[in-house]
């Protein structure tokens, strides 16, 4: 079907200047692509709880650690509820920066041993 021909925009699909070079046409999205997406996205989460759930009980057992070592400012309320709202979430800043730095050395080093063949 010629797209000039078309009885409406959803016959063809090219858009009305259709001649131009600049057009590049429509990108699909495959289904496979989106589950996949979805599914990266979801394990992330997953992890990213595990860590903050086991950075929550280090933290805290670090704190009553010290509270039992007779430290004395983690006795104040509002200094052990600060070190137990950050500290975890720092950590998993952390361990996150530490797995991207593990992703990067790995894929250099396979990078590496595939080029040279």
């Amino acid at each position: 079907m010629n797209p000039d021909d078309a009885q409406s925009p959803l016959d063809h699909a090219f858009p009305p200047h259709h001649e131009s070079e600049e057009w590049i046409g429509a990108k699909t999205i495959d289904v496979t692509d989106l589950a996949g997406g979805c599914l990266a996205t979801f394990v992330s989460a997953a992890i990213t709880s595990c860590l903050l759930i086991l950075n929550g009980a280090l933290v805290m057992a670090m704190l009553s650690t010290a509270a039992a070592a007779g430290v004395e400012w983690v006795e104040g309320p509002r200094m052990s509820q600060f070190i137990l709202f950050s500290a975890p979430i720092l950590l998993v800043i952390l361990q996150w920066m530490m797995i991207d730095t593990l992703r990067r050395i790995l894929h250099k080093r396979r990078w590496r041993q595939t080029s040279d063949f």
